[in-house]
């Protein structure tokens, strides 16, 4: 696994193909119970599904060593028996198993080899209590939440998790499996629930690759698109549309304002020069260049 100040020296364009074909076989694994529901990739390895082969100029996105899940609370709630079990039966068949941390078992982070590689797969859930919206307690402590009845699996919950649910959308990639090439279905989190996962995420956690999946991402998109692509998200028009709105300004107006705040400073950081100037300018420039677009596409309101 690699730490949470790790650069992008630790990440090489095999490796990241190859763990496509893991996380490919991560989901098989769990059976056709799901049918495209109750799950969705978050993290680091959605730029790579979303841009494949980016525009000339910019490097393959340095992809990740983990596969981060996000279950609806459906799944959580235990109306899914099957499904849960299914995620049991089939992370045990490819030989992971619950971290192991302090003496505990981390039963929302499972471990193990698969194909020569370290695979880790980490489990994540919407936060149920949020502001003005009436929710039960989740089960467990209230960062962390039992799938299922069985206790042998736990999700992690993770801010604007809520929406995730309403913004998964579908990107086919060929991909090499543990059975050989195939195009597979992957349901990934769209670009506006994604990026108020990350934004929410560098808030909360020192780990600089964060602000690089986000720069990198707006980057190979181009601000103008990503603009367009986040405006037609369905969160846009729903009740969650004042939380995107925030968590965009937030990422623009406090992390990314000026190149001594932290997005900045975590991108160039990532990219092993945290000194580099030009890298933290660059930085700012296009997340500032995506948020001049939100405005210039009514998304968000102008200064």
């Amino acid at each position: 696994m690699l730490g949470d100040r790790a650069d992008i020296h630790d990440y090489d364009d095999a490796t990241t193909e190859r763990l496509l074909g893991i996380a490919a076989d991560v989901l098989r694994s769990f059976g056709s119970a799901f049918g495209g529901k109750h799950l969705a990739i978050v993290g680091g390895a959605v730029p790579s599904l979303l841009v494949p082969e980016p525009p000339r100029g910019i490097e393959r996105h340095a992809g990740t060593g983990d596969l981060d899940l996000h279950l609806s609370l459906h799944l959580m709630d235990g109306e899914t028996a099957d499904y849960y079990q299914a995620i049991v039966d089939g992370l045990r068949r490819l030989g992971l198993r619950p971290d192991r941390q302090n003496g505990r078992d981390i039963k929302w982070r499972w471990v193990g080899r698969h194909r020569e590689i370290r695979v880790q797969v980490e489990f994540l859930c919407p936060v149920r209590q949020r502001s003005g919206k009436a929710e039960d307690p989740a089960a467990g402590t209230p960062a962390e939440a039992n799938i299922g009845r069985s206790g042998e699996i736990t999700a992690l919950a993770v801010g604007y998790g809520h929406l995730v649910l309403e913004d998964t959308i579908t990107v086919e990639r060929r991909v090499e499996t543990s059975r050989g090439l195939l195009s597979y279905e992957f349901p990934i989190a769209g670009v506006a629930s994604w990026v108020c996962l990350k934004t929410d995420a560098m808030m909360r956690r020192d780990k600089p690759k964060d602000a690089y999946d986000i720069v990198w991402l707006a980057d190979a998109l181009g601000p103008a698109g990503a603009a367009q692509v986040i405006k037609a998200s369905p969160l846009l028009s729903g009740d969650n549309a004042e939380d995107v709105r925030a968590q965009l300004t937030r990422l623009a107006r406090d992390q990314f304002h000026n190149i001594e705040s932290i997005g900045p400073q975590a991108y160039a950081d990532f990219l092993g020069d945290g000194t580099n100037p030009a890298l933290k300018r660059h930085a700012m420039g296009t997340i500032t260049a995506l948020y001049d677009e939100l405005v210039a596409q009514g998304v968000v309101p102008g200064p």
